[in-house]
């Protein structure tokens, strides 16, 4: 996958600001960055919430994430409905906790297939975006282990879906994602894609962004940002 890029646009945001007035050049390329997760990965709620705060950051560096969602049960030594040992879930929770997101592992391991069908599904990013936050919210904040009522409802208002699929239907379209993050090199989540370097993990805001604002300016400096 080649960087994608495209010159800012000044417009306006949510709050009334315009995007792109603290940037020093407006003309910066702006560089899409993948993030592969899965809705039962506590890790990844984690990368949800410390990327949510400093979301305006990554947006002045010119930085923009695409989240992705996958199966990780495919790639992973694990199915859905397993349980993790005790040491596991502590080690889990221990991380949360020193990245400032207080939260248990939900137990067993669920089937986000339905959830990730839904977000594939979303037309826009800002969609996908709040179809995420509902439901990694239900999930860990809820501790619901299903799509709730309330979700299935939202997501025929967001994406149009009367039904979702179940286990009889298939998902096709999030076997062909996790398909594609597994040749890619993806054996675990959440995990970034930049053209063809991947960096697994999670760390503090802080941190995230200067991760981030050092592969896009290797990459602008290098001259590898392509339109896609």
């Amino acid at each position: 996958m080649k960087v994608w890029s495209r010159q800012i646009q000044s417009h306006m945001s949510e709050n009334g600001t315009t995007m792109g007035d603290d940037l020093e050049d407006t003309n910066l390329d702006i560089v899409k960055m993948r993030v592969y997760y899965d809705f039962a990965s506590t890790l990844c709620y984690v990368a949800h919430r410390v990327m949510a705060t400093v979301e305006q950051e990554i947006a002045d560096l010119g930085v923009e994430l695409e989240w992705c969602p996958i199966d990780l049960t495919m790639a992973a030594p694990w199915a859905r409905g397993d349980s993790f040992s005790p040491e596991v879930r502590a080690a889990v929770h221990n991380t949360g906790i020193a990245l400032g997101v207080d939260v248990e592992m939900p137990d067993p391991w669920l089937d986000s297939r339905p959830a990730s069908h839904v977000a594939l599904s979303a037309p826009s990013a800002s969609i996908e975006a709040r179809w995420r936050q509902s439901v990694f919210d239900s999930i860990f904040e809820g501790k619901s282990a299903e799509l709730t009522p309330e979700l299935c409802e939202l997501a025929k208002d967001l994406v149009g879906l009367d039904s979702i699929p179940d286990e009889e239907e298939g998902f096709e379209r999030v076997e062909e994602s996790t398909q594609e993050a597994i040749a890619l090199g993806v054996n675990g989540v959440p995990t970034l894609l930049l053209d063809d370097w991947l960096f697994g993990g999670i760390y503090d805001g802080e941190s995230m962004v200067s991760i981030l604002r050092q592969l896009s300016e290797h990459y602008r400096e290098l001259g590898t940002s392509a339109v896609n």
